[in-house]
C-alpha cells in the first residue's frame, strides 16, 4: 500500500514537474501572439497593456475556477474491502507513530505546521540527493530510538 502511495506521488510530481514549465511557456508564447496581434491595430505601448490586461484577467478566471472546484462539496464513498483494511492499517500506523513521537516536537509541529512541512520537505530531498546525509540521519534516528527506549523503559 505504502509503494502505491509512494508511485502516486511520484507520479503526480512528475507529470507537475514537466506540465507546468510547458504551461509556462504556452503562456508566453500566447502573450507574445497576442502583443503581435494587437501590434497591428494598436501602438506598440498599448498592445503591450492589453497583453498584460488579457493575462491578467485569464490568471484571475483560472483562481476563480480552482476557488469554485473546491468550494464543491464532494460525495465522500465509503470504503470497502481492501480499502477499508487500508484504513485500519493506516490508523494503526498513525497511532503508533503518535506513541512515539517526541512530545516537543509533536508541539512544535502543532505551533508551527508550515515550518514543519518544509523543515521535512528539505530533509526529505537533502536524504534523497546525498548518501552521507541519509546515513547521519538514519544514524542520529537509532541513537535517539535508543535512547528514547531506555527512558521509556525506566519510566515503565
Amino acid at each position: 500500500m505504502i509503494k502505491r502511495i509512494k508511485r502516486r506521488a511520484e507520479t503526480g510530481l512528475l507529470t507537475l514537474a514537466l506540465v507546468i514549465p510547458l504551461g509556462l511557456c504556452v503562456f508566453a508564447l500566447l502573450s507574445v501572439a497576442g502583443y503581435f496581434t494587437f501590434r497591428e491595430s494598436l501602438p506598440p505601448n498599448l498592445a503591450a497593456l492589453v497583453t498584460a490586461a488579457c493575462g491578467i484577467v485569464l490568471i484571475a478566471l483560472t483562481l476563480l475556477v480552482a476557488k469554485l472546484a473546491r468550494l464543491t462539496p464532494r460525495e465522500k464513498k465509503k470504503p470497502t474491502g481492501d480499502a477499508q483494511a487500508g484504513f485500519e492499517f493506516g490508523d494503526e500506523l498513525e497511532s503508533y507513530l503518535r506513541s512515539h513521537a517526541d512530545p516537543v516536537l509533536t508541539s512544535w509541529i502543532r505551533r508551527n505546521p508550515d515550518r514543519a512541512a518544509l523543515v521535512t520537505l528539505a530533509l526529505g530531498v537533502a536524504a534523497g540527493y546525498s548518501g552521507q546525509f541519509r546515513s547521519l540521519m538514519m544514524d542520529a534516528y537509532v541513537r535517539y530510538a535508543e535512547s528514547e527506549t531506555s527512558r521509556r523503559s525506566r519510566s515503565d
